[in-house]
Order: C-alpha cells, then sequence, then structure tokens
C-alpha cells in the first residue's frame, strides 16, 4: 500500500469514527439539552437560525487527542465540546495532551443558593419548570402580554412563541417584558419601558434568543434593587451570541452595570469605549475605564466576568482576560441594569447591538475556577458552543457592516456564520472613519494570535468624506494601505471590499490604489460592481433611503458573497 492510500485509509476510517461519534454523542443528549429544528434562515428576515451545523467545522467535531496540545494553540484548562459531550484540557504537554471528561449540568448549577438570578429562554437551573419569559405582543393596535414557560422536558414553550408571533400585528416584534428569575430567589428581570428587546428573530441552537438590535433602540432590563453583590466577590455570565465586539452606534455596548446608577460605587462591564478599540473594559468607582486584554468573539460564546479581591477576571470561550490590582472596592452592589447604560445621558443610553442571549447568570460570590469552567461546560453543551475552535475571521469598518439601522445584530458577518463554525469578530463601529479603523488592529491582531487560519475582511471609507471628519482621500487610501499592511504582517489573508455606488465614497480612488498595489491584499471583493444586485443604492430592496446603508436584504447579499470568497480558507482543515 503506497503512503497516500494509507493516508486515505486513515482519513476514511477517522471520518468514519467521527460519525459514529456523532451519532451515539446525539442519542445520548437529554431532551432539553437538543436543539430544536430550525427552518431555513431564508434572508435573514424572517428569523434566523444560528449558528452552522456542527459538523461544518473543518473536522473539529470530534473528541480531543493527544495532539490537541500547546502546540496547536491550546492551554492547561481549555474546553472542548462536540455533539453534546464536553471535555477540559488537563495537560497541553508536546504529542501528550490528555483532555478529561466533563459531566455538566445546567449553567447556574454550580453556583447553588449563591446564583442570585438565573434565567433567560433556556433552562439555566436543573429541574426548573415554570414561567420563563413575559412577552409583550400587538394584536390589534393593542398590546397583549403572553407568558412563556418552560415545561417539565427542560425546554421553552416553542409552540407558545411561535403562536403568539403568528398572531402579531405585521411589522411588529414580540417584546420581553420580564425574565423570571429560574433561582427560587425571586430576582425577576423587568424591560425598561422602552420594551426594545425580542424575542423569536434568532435561534441559537434551537433555543430563542433575547435579542437587540440598531433598530430595537436603547434599552434593557432592571435589577431589582434588593438585589446585592459584594463590590469584590460577585460573578455576571451570559449564554448565546454577542452582535459585535466593539461599540455600536457610537456608544458601548453595555452586558452589566451592577449598583446604582450615577452612584460612586458600581461596577461596568463594556466593549470598546469611546476610543473604539475592540477590547473589552470594566469601570468601577475606583477606575472609570480600564481597557482589558479580552476581546469577545461573536461566536456562540459564555462569556463572564467576576470579581474576586485580587480583581476582574473575563472570559469568553477559551479566551481569557483580567484586570489585577492592589485593591477592590469595598461594600456591596445593590441593583443595576443588563443590556443598557442607564448613565451615560440621552445620546450615550445604550442598549443597541447589545447582543442574543439564551441565557443570564448573576452570583454573589467570588467563584474558583473549576465553578466557571462549569458554567462554560454547560453553556457549551446547551448552545453547542465550540470554544475549540481555531480558525478566526474579523470584519474592520463601519455601519454597514456594523449593521446600522438593523434589528436584532443581523448584520453580514454575523449571518455569514450559517455557513461554517469558525471564531468570528466584528470590530465595525457606525461612524468610524479609516482613522478609527487602524485603532481597531491591535484588538485584531490579539484575536489572530495563535490562530493557524485566520481571514480579514475591510471595508471602509465613505465617513472620511463627511464635512465633520475632513480626511482627505489621500490619507483615506494611506489609513486602508496601513490596515492592509499591518493584517497581513499578523498572518491574516485580507481580502478588502470596494466602496459603494454612494455619492462621496472614494470608490475610483481606493480602486486605483488596489490596482497600483498601493492597497495590497490577498484578494477584492467587489459586490457593487455594475451588474451585481447591490450596484444601484437607489434600489431599496439592498439600501435604506439614505442611499448609504443596506436593508436587512443587503446585509444577506454580503453576507452570501463574502462567504464564497473566504468560506473555503476558513473551512480548511488545519490537521488531519
Amino acid at each position: 500500500m503506497t503512503r497516500s492510500h494509507r493516508k486515505a485509509t486513515r482519513m476514511k476510517m477517522a471520518d468514519q469514527h467521527i460519525t459514529l461519534f456523532a451519532a451515539l454523542a446525539l442519542a445520548a443528549l437529554p431532551h432539553g439539552v437538543r436543539a430544536q429544528a430550525c427552518p431555513d434562515a431564508g434572508d435573514g428576515t424572517q428569523g434566523l437560525c444560528m449558528p452552522a451545523a456542527q459538523a461544518a467545522s473543518a473536522g473539529m467535531d470530534r473528541a480531543p487527542a493527544a495532539h490537541d496540545d500547546a502546540g496547536a494553540g491550546y492551554r492547561t484548562g481549555d474546553l472542548w465540546q462536540a455533539h453534546g459531550q464536553v471535555w477540559q484540557a488537563e495537560s497541553v504537554a508536546a504529542g501528550q495532551a490528555r483532555w478529561t471528561r466533563m459531566t455538566p449540568a445546567r449553567p447556574a448549577d454550580t453556583f447553588g443558593a449563591h446564583a442570585l438570578f438565573a434565567g433567560g429562554p433556556m433552562q439555566m437551573v436543573s429541574g426548573y419548570h415554570g414561567p420563563a419569559l413575559d412577552v409583550e405582543v400587538t394584536q390589534g393596535g393593542r398590546p397583549v402580554v403572553v407568558t412563556l414557560g418552560i415545561g417539565a422536558d427542560g425546554d421553552l414553550d416553542h409552540a407558545a412563541l411561535r403562536a403568539a408571533l403568528a398572531r402579531r400585528d405585521a411589522g411588529t416584534f414580540a417584546n420581553v417584558v420580564r425574565v423570571y428569575d429560574q433561582s427560587g430567589h425571586g430576582n425577576h428581570l423587568a424591560a425598561t419601558p422602552q420594551h426594545v428587546v425580542h424575542v423569536g428573530e434568532v435561534r441559537i441552537a434551537g433555543h430563542d434568543a433575547i435579542s437587540w438590535g440598531e433598530a430595537n433602540g436603547p434599552g434593557g432590563f432592571v435589577l431589582p434593587a434588593g438585589m446585592r453583590v459584594p463590590a469584590d466577590g460577585f460573578f455576571f455570565g451570559t449564554t448565546g451570541t454577542y452582535a459585535s465586539s466593539n461599540s455600536g452606534f457610537s456608544a458601548f455596548p453595555v452586558p452589566v452595570l451592577l449598583g446604582q446608577a450615577g452612584q460612586k460605587n458600581t461596577f461596568k462591564l463594556f466593549l470598546g469605549s469611546y476610543s473604539l478599540d475592540g477590547f473589552a473594559h470594566v469601570a468601577d468607582g475606583m477606575d472609570p475605564d480600564h481597557r482589558t486584554d479580552l476581546v469577545v468573539m461573536n461566536a456562540p460564546a459564555a462569556v463572564s466576568v467576576y470579581a474576586d479581591h485580587d480583581g476582574y477576571h473575563l472570559d469568553a470561550g477559551n479566551a481569557a482576560g483580567s484586570y489585577l490590582r492592589g485593591a477592590m472596592p469595598a461594600g456591596m452592589l445593590s441593583g443595576g441594569y443588563v443590556g443598557y447604560n442607564a448613565d451615560g445621558g440621552e445620546w450615550f443610553v445604550q442598549g443597541r447591538n447589545t447582543g442574543q442571549w439564551t441565557g443570564i447568570v448573576i452570583a454573589d460570590v467570588a467563584p474558583r475556577r473549576e465553578q466557571v469552567r462549569a458554567f462554560q461546560a454547560a453553556a457549551a453543551v446547551a448552545g453547542e458552543e465550540m470554544p475549540q475552535l481555531r480558525s478566526v475571521f474579523v470584519a474592520i469598518g463601519d455601519s454597514r457592516t456594523e449593521g446600522y439601522l438593523l434589528s436584532d445584530g443581523r448584520n453580514w458577518p454575523y449571518l455569514m456564520q450559517r455557513h461554517g463554525r469558525y471564531q468570528s469578530y466584528d470590530f465595525a463601529v457606525s461612524g468610524a472613519t479609516t482613522r478609527q479603523m487602524v485603532g481597531m488592529l491591535p484588538a485584531a491582531e490579539a484575536a489572530g494570535r495563535n490562530a493557524p487560519v485566520k481571514v480579514a475582511v475591510v471595508f471602509g471609507g465613505v465617513n472620511d468624506h463627511l464635512p465633520y471628519n475632513h480626511i482627505p482621500v489621500q490619507e483615506t487610501v494611506r489609513n486602508l494601505a496601513r490596515i492592509t499592511q499591518r493584517l497581513k504582517a499578523a498572518g491574516f489573508r485580507v481580502v478588502i471590499m470596494a466602496e459603494a455606488n454612494t455619492t462621496g465614497a472614494p470608490r475610483a480612488e481606493i480602486q486605483q490604489a488596489i490596482d497600483s498595489h498601493e492597497i495590497t491584499v490577498d484578494a477584492e471583493i467587489d459586490p457593487f460592481a455594475p451588474g451585481q444586485p447591490m450596484a444601484d443604492v437607489g434600489d431599496r430592496t439592498y439600501w435604506l433611503p439614505d442611499y448609504t446603508h443596506p436593508t436587512q436584504h443587503g446585509h444577506w447579499v454580503l453576507s452570501e458573497t463574502v462567504w464564497k470568497r473566504v468560506g473555503g480558507w476558513l473551512m480548511q482543515r488545519v490537521r488531519d
């Protein structure tokens, strides 16, 4: 037998082993953990099912092996999930990695009575069955509230939600007005008066998610004032996805604010900050804005922050960050907000594009690392998260990538994840100029560090010409050249998207710089060329009336166009 025949035989046997493993693992899943069947996502306007099947992961939907070691980018404590089974790395010694099987329950179980709130559209506490969400729909012009429960099977009453959606008035949404506490403490979350968080628009691994978006408007949920956590001993975690890794709509997403807004003793987790840098930031009474070294991905992942006597610790899948210091605030944090920045003033009230979440957990204890891993492992099984994925995609751009005036965060990089499994990061910000896009590079470089496959798409320049920015086109070209050069130096395959035909956009100048190799890239995508569906910015199927921003259907076209060019790279098998 030749070497090539032996390799082919080994690969065939490996594929057969993976298929058998997946079938056995799926059969072993409890009913409440299995994803509900999703209809086709269509163009992203009639509901969205995320992410792609685990099999679309370039061979990573398997049990970990000895070669999944430090050389492959793994660290002790990392998690690996495939078809309902999850492992933790005990050792990552070269060629001798050891991964131990875990038996997770539900995400909040590890905190026991210290879980002061656990809730969402998914069962977060083992054995819980009862109300999950109060949902407001508009019927005949009048609001009607429906309570959705979690049944004895551990799953949300999807049929009741679908029935409520079918009865709503055209053009309206199902708004979440209350999230019930499954922990038994009675700390139910009440929606802010705007009632902007939707349910029924995005499903993650078959679980209906509560979702924010640009078109939703600002708002979120209020934590009960009587809910108190120590300033140096708490945990906050979410399951599901985030729509963006960076600031959005000129304000920063705030997953959580603990404490009373306007008072000195508060804690806040936010993304990007006013610098639009793409990193997770924390703030408290001692430090109003500290950038950590964590970047939050947009692929399904458990994201959390906890405080102890040493500082703040952040996790997003297998990625981690921290802010360690000699002293921590004392006292208790009472109440607060989720998915909302109540202390930012009228312009920065925020709430747009926070995320698409299937669950929230808040605890009044500084957890041990094994508790954090137990939370993450349970979330990985329930949400079909694959923290072991190593291929990375980043998008750097402006509002046309961030998702300006879209509902529920369904921008084109997010939609693209319907096709394959990889780590996705969207650093685009509404209003960003190419100067600000340069500032996103450190976060992009951090996201791609040690990734064997990494792809970047750059799309921007139109904001530079606006009167209040005063950036000459020559600088626009230089900035784009700098961005692409640094990304290539960091090992990315770099794709640039041509400028649109919006009046004032430097389409010709950027194209000339590409043709002359002043801007060096691996590929160019031009969805706006003559004959392409999005060539005419006056076509209201694909463009909003401002002639600048894609509609939801336009974002679907962009996601399909970009995937056709970069999907083959992202789906490369790193190691057979």
